[in-house]
């Protein structure tokens, strides 16, 4: 019989930790360019950097942690699959690494649009000589790659490990419509696949465009429209799958031992309203275009962006009452998880600003819109990092509180330290992906810098208590 290792999700989450420290390090370096100046002569591995950055930490490190984490979480929740037996488990591992390591090539070979790959940009940068051909199709071949780990091949190891197989029962479909925690999780498998449709399609052709085969079918406008609606619908999807999480954890630690949500419906009716509302909201990512659209879209997209914020504040008040209620337990993991979901609530308002057509005519192309992009991540990377602390927890193998309170803390204040200095920065109207800055700015890429490294020194911190506690076990 041939021998088959065992495949298990913490894979995916010591494997996040390499990337988070990659994406990490671009990050820090991008401010400590800014400072060197025009001296230095950097632009280009500052351009490198920026790219880096993006890909490594949204993918590499937020998306690969949530899916350890949530097929964690998905094979305890619902009596459903066991993750660490399903026979995607090894693929979904090597598709999506092997995918970033080869965006990661052609981020050094000189492939460096910064993470918005926006057609025809690819294709002109070739033209103009900004890269080489072969760094682009090693680029495009990694993104197929990742765009099948990202659409089809995680959410079949989702949908196994919540329902035991592909095709969830009747009986389970029920079940889900009153856990909103588990509910939150199957609605990425369920929206990805179909919402990811279009851009793989538009993606074909480019690549076919790419290698020869085809002249270039696709327009700006049309593959705009097909990369929005996939790309900030998988930042809403991870959104939902967050929130749902909240919902998950949080009865687990109230202080009468209750375990109960103060509305387990209004928790699903908002997880159905977000989804509902977010799939059209993906509008606002094109009010520049403001030749190309009809007025009755742009407005639409507008009223759904609204509505996610209405759906956002109804879990506010669903969890608020919950504790109310019920008190809590001030344990790491959840503290963590509701430090997320305020960092969530407080970047909300800057979402809503950036989705309002007048103000977004404003602040399109600036930092305001770099803090919204980062502060979001972060604030889903705190309520996934507060799940790994339960999961700890749960195998016996808890972070010390001190060293866990101490991560929390310092995380928060440089999180929100980064998010205010870049919105002051915005509103005066820096430009985002700029290098270099004007000379009055120098002070803020201090700032960014020194904030920078806190941060890094608190996921160090985490680091530590986490190799500490594997030691005194393994003792």
């Amino acid at each position: 019989m041939a021998f088959r290792a065992r495949f298990s999700p913490w894979l995916f989450v010591l494997t996040s930790a390499v990337w988070f420290a990659v994406g990490g390090g671009f990050g820090l370096l991008l401010p400590a360019l800014q400072l060197v100046g025009e001296a230095g002569g950097f632009f280009r591995l500052y351009q490198v950097a920026l790219t880096g950055h993006g890909v490594a930490l949204t993918f590499g490190g937020l998306f690969q942690l949530m899916v350890g984490l949530s097929l964690l979480l998905a094979g305890t929740g619902m009596g459903g699959g066991r993750p660490a037996d399903t026979p995607l488990g090894w693929p979904l591992y090597g598709l999506l690494n092997g995918s970033l390591t080869l965006l990661a090539a052609a981020d050094l070979m000189g492939f460096v649009p910064s993470y918005v790959l926006m057609y025809p940009l690819p294709l002109e940068g070739v033209r103009l000589g900004l890269w080489s051909q072969s760094s682009l199709v090693l680029a495009l071949v990694g993104l197929a790659g990742l765009l099948l780990a990202v659409l089809f091949v995680y959410p079949a190891v989702l949908t196994r490990a919540l329902f035991g197989k592909i095709r969830p029962a009747r009986g389970q479909l029920g079940e889900l419509l009153r856990d909103p925690g588990m509910l939150g999780m199957a609605l990425y498998a369920v929206l990805m696949p179909l919402l990811g449709l279009p851009l793989v399609a538009a993606a074909l052709g480019v690549f076919l465009a790419v290698i020869g085969l085809a002249e270039r079918p696709v327009g700006a406008l049309p593959f705009n429209l097909a990369f929005w609606l996939f790309a900030h619908n998988l930042m809403e999807a991870m959104g939902v799958m967050a929130l749902g999480l909240v919902y998950r954890l949080v009865p687990l630690y109230l202080a009468d031992g209750s375990c109960r949500l103060y509305s387990p419906r209004l928790g699903v009716a908002a997880l159905l309203l977000y989804s509902a509302s977010a799939i059209p909201a993906f509008g606002h990512h094109l009010y520049t275009m403001v030749s190309s659209q009809p007025l009755a879209f742009q407005s639409g997209a507008q009223a759904a962006s609204w509505l996610t914020g209405f759906a956002a504040a109804f879990t506010a008040f669903n969890v608020g009452a919950t504790l109310w209620k019920h008190g809590l337990r001030a344990e790491p993991a959840v503290l963590l998880v509701l430090g997320g979901f305020g960092v969530y609530l407080a970047d909300g308002f800057v979402a809503l600003q950036l989705s309002t057509q007048t103000w977004n005519l404003r602040l399109h192309g600036t930092l305001y819109v770099t803090a919204h992009t980062m502060t979001i991540l972060v604030a889903l990377g705190l309520i996934w990092l507060g799940a790994l602390h339960h999961q700890l927890a749960r195998i016996n193998r808890p972070v010390s509180s001190a060293l866990a309170c101490a991560h929390g803390a310092l995380t928060l204040v440089s999180a929100l330290g980064m998010f205010y200095a870049m919105l002051g920065a915005g509103a005066q109207g820096l430009p985002r992906r700029a290098y270099l800055w004007p000379p009055e700015a120098a002070t803020l890429a201090g700032v960014l810098l020194l904030f920078g490294l806190v941060f890094a020194a608190a996921q160090a911190i985490l680091g530590v208590g986490i190799l500490a506690r594997l030691r005194t076990r393994a003792g």
